[in-house]
């Protein structure tokens, strides 16, 4: 493989390292669909019916509708962030959506801001239905919003085309009319998560959610930082109310690149190699504490980007392996989810499940 060089300047002067970046494949971000995943279509079928969805550790994708590439040939960094369909993402465990929609005569469209995604509402609910009757051990629950002003030729209003959607689906959805619904009452059913409020008696108020969405990075090294609102957001839910929602939003962008925050690559690629911050460490500096030090020479080390995706597995599996949360991480948010990022948000589900040894 060709080497693609990086130059680390420590501390402004002019003694540098040259390193040679090489691949970083890790199966926690996946930015193709023809990257292995585990079929974990029934994965919910080992919780407890009496676990409320608030409890529940949920893998979610963040503007889940995004995946289709060849629409965005020149915004693709920008407006792609998901490699997986809807199909395949609930296939492979994805059990919460966040879809973006826009009035358009008296359907809803799926936008990413004022970008048209070439997908309406009810291939979205569509796929969810098709997987619930398939599978009916499971739920799925999808945050909604209103993205972008409706079209001039609508006269309807959101909470009437949505109530349309509603009623045609209404055999798999479940209004959820309080906040402690169980997965008992919840399989087989979506649940809407409504982040409007006249959509509220639809499903859950998302408004009463305790959310982290530090969305806006101003450049590329501004992804530490939020990483450590990431990992202070995972143990503040597992360590927090049963009956609250927690929601941890691992994606990023505005002054950096979506695939960027998931996986700190140079390039989108899921084995393309990390970026150089432009650091050095010598010895023990605290610098970036949570990047690794790569490509080292004696003491002397780059300082790399890492991915939200793997620093939130690697979170994931210490808490798992501790067993001692007090409940489980809740809803997980993540652009370009890879196999082993998903798996460990569903093991965190350990202490909920059906003991086994009954």
């Amino acid at each position: 493989m060709r080497a693609i060089y990086t130059l680390g300047c420590f501390c402004g002067l002019l003694l540098c390292l040259a390193t040679a970046a090489q691949a970083h494949p890790d199966d926690a971000y996946s930015h193709s669909a023809l990257d292995p995943f585990t079929d974990k279509s029934d994965w919910m079928s080992s919780i407890r019916d009496d676990v409320k969805l608030s409890e529940l550790a949920l893998p979610g994708t963040h503007d889940s509708s995004t995946f289709d590439k060849q629409l965005f040939p020149i915004l693709d960094d920008i407006v792609v962030t998901q490699s997986l369909n809807f199909d395949d993402q609930l296939k492979y465990g994805i059990r919460v959506f966040d879809l973006r929609l826009r009035r358009t005569g008296d359907a809803l469209a799926l936008h990413h801001g004022p970008i048209f995604l070439d997908k309406m509402f009810g291939s979205a609910l569509r796929s969810i239905e098709r997987f619930l009757q398939a599978n009916p051990s499971e739920t799925v629950l999808f945050r909604v919003r209103e993205e972008h002003q409706a079209d001039s030729n609508t006269t309807a209003s959101l909470a009437d085309v949505f109530d349309r959607y509603m009623k045609q689906f209404s055999s798999t959805h479940l209004q959820a009319p309080r906040s402690n619904v169980t997965l008992g009452e919840a399989r087989g059913k979506f649940v809407v998560l409504s982040n409007v409020s006249n959509l509220n008696p639809y499903g859950l108020s998302y408004g009463n959610f305790d959310v982290q969405d530090a969305y806006a990075l101003t450049t590329n090294w501004d992804l530490h930082e939020k990483y450590i609102k990431v990992m202070h957001q995972l143990y503040r839910a597992a360590a927090g109310d049963p009956d609250r929602f927690y929601v941890n939003y691992l994606s990023g962008s505005v002054g950096a690149f979506p695939y960027f925050v998931a996986s700190g690559h140079v390039s989108p690629g899921t084995d393309a190699p990390r970026l150089a911050t432009g650091l050095i460490s010598v010895g023990d500096v605290a610098w970036y504490t949570s990047f690794p030090r790569t490509t080292c020479v004696l003491r002397v080390c780059t300082i790399s980007f890492e991915g939200t995706n793997v620093l939130t597995r690697d979170d994931l599996k210490e808490l798992n392996a501790m067993g001692t949360s007090k409940r489980t991480v809740g809803i997980i948010m993540a652009d370009f989810p890879g196999e082993s990022l998903i798996a460990n948000v569903i093991a965190n589900n350990h202490h909920v499940a059906h003991d086994l040894g009954k």
